[in-house]
């Protein structure tokens, strides 16, 4: 695909299947002028002729006025502007009386949106101003890429014809013979048939008193051209039987009767040819036509390589996969974090969720964990003890501040030893800091005030 592919001119108008890219119309009637309100009957400026009123227009360089809004004249140059953007094979079928009156309809439709639109003051609007600046350099880059690529030589008559003689395959025409049948409903009919039109029956005659195809007994019963090396007969289906007489029957001979899945057939070969080449004049055009859209196919992508190296364009991979990733919350960085395989993730974990969401309710209960974490499984009391202190200074109101004091007294400590207690004795849960109790940590999972 090119850089800058190109795209079909667009018409502002789309109303039926049938108009496609725009209707066309075909009245030409024309507003001429038109008067300022009465003259006097006499005296200065006393009206000398009627006053002017809409006529049809008369032909002019640029055609007849077909339609006005206002001031505004449309004439048949502006609408045969438009249809010379459609593709050649449509025009015709716009250029009817109906489809070319409705183009001149959209035409002044799209002019009253248009004025309707200045008078509204789109033009101030913010988000129109976007969209005209994103036209305004997709139409310089298109006509950037398309002055450039008029810049190459043209094609030449011996680079298509090269390329004809390189590619035979493709414009081969297969061996063909042209085909007529009587469709007969008993072979013992087919065979009645057949003796009466080699006694000299006309063929379109008995063909459109007998034949049961009524799609064809009307014309002879012309089935068209069957290919060689198919089976399909048009209008009959698989009738092997029907292509191998085609080619062996002499022309103009009514064959013996043949067995299709559904009839009986006498078929009668008008001409054969065999298998050809396309002759040059016919298929140049389009050859080159092929040529042209592969060439700014390869044009497009050695142009775009060319200048996204001379503007050092720099594609940053690593940015990619983190802009597709998506966005972990401070609960998910938690429960991330308390998954960790060893307690150093953990805490790195930790301290990534408190930097990246410093004032997350959660970040309170990361910096706790990492003092725990030191503490309780890596013994590493120094450095716990620094954790602590450091999570009192900045959270000494917060639900955890007794557990962080706790842990400064009793960290280091051995756990108290536990007592026998009477049958029936509810064990207690948490105890105040007074009693020496443990505190409790944030539940696994499910990070106190998460969001």
């Amino acid at each position: 695909m090119t850089m800058f592919p190109s795209r079909p001119r667009s018409v502002p108008f789309h109303r039926s299947p049938v108009l496609g890219i725009a209707a066309i119309l075909a009245v030409f009637f024309v507003l001429g002028g038109c008067s300022h309100g009465p003259k006097p009957e006499s005296g200065p400026g006393a009206k000398t002729q009627e006053a002017k009123v809409w006529h049809p227009s008369k032909p002019d360089t640029l055609g007849p006025v077909v339609g006005v809004v206002g001031g505004r004249k449309f004439t048949r140059h502006e609408v045969d502007s438009v249809l010379t953007s459609l593709p050649t094979s449509m025009q015709d079928q716009f250029r009817q009386p109906e489809n070319y009156k409705d183009l001149v309809t959209q035409l002044l439709t799209q002019e009253v949106f248009y004025r309707a639109a200045k008078g509204y003051g789109i033009e101030r609007d913010s988000s129109y101003q976007h969209d005209l600046d994103l036209s305004i350099r997709d139409l310089m880059v298109r006509h950037y890429f398309d002055r450039v690529l008029k810049s190459l030589p043209d094609i030449s008559e011996d680079e298509v014809r090269a390329y004809y003689n390189a590619h035979p395959d493709e414009f081969k025409i297969a061996a063909r013979a042209r085909v007529r049948h009587i469709a007969l409903p008993s072979r013992s009919k087919a065979v009645q048939v057949r003796n009466a039109l080699v006694k000299g029956a006309l063929w379109d005659a008995t063909c459109a008193k007998y034949s049961t195809d009524k799609a064809t007994r009307g014309n002879g019963g012309l089935l068209g051209w069957v290919g060689k090396d198919t089976d399909l007969v048009p209008g009959v289906g698989n009738a092997p039987g029907m292509v191998a007489a085609a080619y062996s029957l002499p022309i103009d001979k009514v064959s013996q009767p043949i067995k299709s899945e559904k009839s009986w057939h006498l078929i009668k070969v008008e001409t054969r040819e065999d298998a050809s080449l396309q002759p040059f004049n016919d298929v140049k055009d389009r050859i080159k036509s092929r040529m042209l859209l592969t060439r700014r196919q390869d044009f497009g992508k050695t142009l775009s390589d060319s200048l996204l190296k001379y503007y050092n364009a720099t594609v940053f991979e690593d940015s990619i996969k983190v802009a597709l990733t998506p966005e972990k919350t401070a609960a998910d960085l938690f429960k991330e974090a308390q998954a960790a395989a060893t307690p150093m993730q953990r805490i790195d974990l930790y301290r990534t969720l408190m930097k990246r969401f410093p004032t997350d309710s959660v970040s309170i209960q990361a910096q706790f964990m990492i003092g725990f974490t030191y503490a309780e499984e890596m013994h590493q009391y120094d450095l716990a003890k620094e954790e602590f202190q450091t999570f009192l200074k900045q959270h000494g109101d917060s639900d955890l501040a007794g557990s962080a004091k706790w842990m400064l007294e009793n960290m280091d400590k051995p756990p108290p030893s536990l007592e026998e207690k009477d049958e029936g004795d509810s064990a207690k849960g948490d105890l105040d800091d007074d009693q020496g109790t443990k505190p409790k940590t944030p539940a696994k999972g499910s990070p106190k005030g998460s969001k």
